[in-house]
């Protein structure tokens, strides 16, 4: 079994809290998990999907969640999540992985989160989705 690092563990831990929001179409949950104070922006990789300021995402999600793409079940798309790397720097946290869509995994979409620490809970400051060119 590999060794996974104290900041790949809280990468990973909080991946999975963001998924499951989706996945649940949770949007107060999920305003939970962003840094109000310190967000600087939303890059999907679906058109029409980036956002300025945290409410502009808000607003997508929220639009998203009540009549956006489901899958055959009627939830929300399940992901795989691959390649996971973190790395910290004080209460800087940068998270990296390969999102793959369950039901289409290729081309995966390169993820980047940013989160920060405030007290002892990780935030996103900044999330970054587009789909792998290489694939």
């Amino acid at each position: 079994m590999p060794v996974v690092s104290e900041a790949l563990r809280i990468g990973l831990e909080f991946i999975q809290r963001y998924n499951d929001c989706f996945y649940r179409k949770d949007l107060a949950g999920l305003q939970e998990l962003y840094a109000a104070d310190a967000f600087v922006g939303f890059w999907d990789n679906h058109p029409d999907c980036d956002a300025i300021d945290l409410s502009d995402h808000l607003d997508a999600v929220g639009a998203f969640f009540a009549k956006g793409k489901t899958t055959e079940s009627g939830g929300v798309e399940p992901l795989i999540i691959e390649d996971a790397r973190a790395r910290r720097t004080g209460d800087g946290l940068i998270v990296t992985a390969m999102l793959r869509y369950a039901s289409a995994p290729r081309p995966g979409v390169r993820s980047t989160f940013v989160l920060v620490r405030k007290v002892d809970v990780w935030q996103a400051a900044h999330i970054h989705h587009s789909f792998d060119p290489n694939e």
